[in-house]
C-alpha cells in the first residue's frame, strides 16, 4: 500500500526521486486555492483589537516613577483584513507619546490619565481607511514619589581569606567615602548607608586595589548614584608574633603584691611595623576596688596597644595577690 501511494506521488528515474506530473498539479492547485482563500478572507470586514506602544514625556524632574506604567494600550478598530494587518505592523514600529502633564492626582503619590484624552493622538496614528471604535481601557494609572538626594556612606561587603601569616592591616578605605544617591524619598529614607555586593577574595598575600561599579548593581536600578564607581584599598601585610614581659601595676589607696609580678604579653604585629612596637608603650594593670577582699584573683588588662598590633593572649590572664598592711 505504501509503495502504491509513493508511486502516485513520486517518479523514480535513474536513481533520482521527484514529484510526478499529477502530484505537481495537485500541490499547485492546493497552494493556489489556499492563496485565493487567504485573499478572500483578508478582503472581508473585521472588528479587532490592535496594540499601540507608549512613550511617556514631560515628566516633572522633582518626582520619579516608582512603578513601571503600562507600555501598551489596546484600541478597538474596524476595517478589512488587508488594512488591519498593515496597520498593526505600522503601529508596532511607532510609539504614541503620552504627555504626563495631562495627569491628575488620584491620591497620595497616585496619578492617572483618562484615555479619552488620547483619542485625537490615536486618530493621527491610524490610516484613514481604519475605523476607530474605542480605547479598551479607561485610564492609565501610575505611581510616583518625590525625588530626593541623600549623601550616604559606602560600606564594603568583603569576604577575604588570607595565606598563612597574612592578615588585614588596619581598615579598608573607600574613595570616595560618601556618594550622592537620588531616587524615591520613601526608599532613600529607609537607607542609612549603601553597601557593595559581597566581594570574595581568596588566598590573599598582598594589598588589594578594587573598583566597584554601582551602575551594574541591580539592587539600585531605581536610583541614581554619583559617582557610580568607588575604589577600595584593602591593606594586607605579613604578620608575626612579638612577646614582652610586662610588670603589673595598679592604682588606688590599697597596696598589693601580685603573684607573679609580671605577665607575658603576646602580640600579632605586621612585619612593616615590627620595630615600632616596644615594651615601653605597654601597660599591664589590675583593678583594685572596694571588693578586693572578696576576690582570690585579679584580671589583668593591657593598655597602650598601638592600632597596628593585635593582642593575642596574656599569660596568665589572672594573678593571685595579697594586700600589704
Amino acid at each position: 500500500m505504501k509503495n502504491k501511494i509513493k508511486n502516485l506521488i513520486f517518479d523514480s528515474n535513474k536513481g533520482k526521486i521527484k514529484l510526478n506530473e499529477r502530484a505537481s498539479i495537485f500541490f499547485f492547485c492546493l497552494v493556489l486555492a489556499t492563496f485565493f482563500w487567504f485573499l478572500s478572507s483578508l478582503s472581508k470586514q473585521y472588528t479587532t483589537t490592535l496594540t499601540i506602544p507608549i512613550e511617556y514625556t514631560s515628566f516633572n524632574k522633582n518626582f520619579i516613577l516608582v512603578e513601571k506604567p503600562i507600555e501598551f494600550i489596546e484600541i478597538q478598530v474596524s476595517g478589512n483584513g488587508f488594512e488591519l494587518l498593515g496597520e498593526q505592523m505600522s503601529l508596532n514600529r511607532n510609539a504614541l507619546d503620552v504627555n504626563l502633564q495631562m495627569a491628575r492626582r488620584l491620591g497620595k503619590n497616585r496619578f492617572g490619565i483618562a484615555t479619552s484624552k488620547l483619542q485625537n493622538e490615536v486618530y493621527k496614528y491610524l490610516d484613514k481607511d481604519i475605523r476607530f471604535e474605542r480605547i479598551t481601557s479607561d485610564s492609565i494609572i501610575f505611581k510616583t514619589d518625590q525625588r530626593v538626594v541623600r549623601k550616604l556612606k559606602v560600606i564594603p561587603d568583603l569576604e577575604i581569606s588570607f595565606e598563612s601569616s597574612y592578615n588585614l592591616m588596619g581598615k579598608v578605605s573607600v574613595q570616595p567615602e560618601y556618594v550622592e544617591v537620588s531616587g524615591p524619598k520613601g526608599y532613600l529614607d529607609s537607607l542609612e548607608f549603601i553597601t557593595t555586593e559581597k566581594l570574595i577574595e581568596e588566598d590573599v598575600n598582598d594589598s588589594l586595589q578594587l573598583t566597584y561599579d554601582f551602575g551594574s548593581d541591580k539592587r539600585f536600578s531605581n536610583v541614581n548614584i554619583v559617582p557610580e564607581q568607588v575604589s577600595l584599598l584593602v591593606p594586607v601585610d605579613k604578620f608575626t608574633e612579638k612577646t614582652f614581659e610586662v610588670p603589673i601595676t595598679w592604682g588606688g589607696k590599697l597596696s598589693i603584691r601580685t603573684f607573679p609580678n609580671k605577665v607575658k604579653v603576646i602580640f600579632l604585629v605586621p612585619l612593616s611595623n615590627y620595630e615600632q612596637l616596644t615594651e615601653r608603650e605597654i601597660i599591664a594593670k589590675v583593678d583594685v576596688d572596694s571588693d578586693l577582699k572578696q576576690k582570690k584573683k585579679l584580671k589583668v588588662a593591657i593598655k597602650g596597644v598601638p592600632h597596628f598590633a593585635k593582642l593575642l593572649r596574656i599569660e596568665p590572664e589572672k594573678v593571685e595577690f595579697i594586700i600589704k598592711q
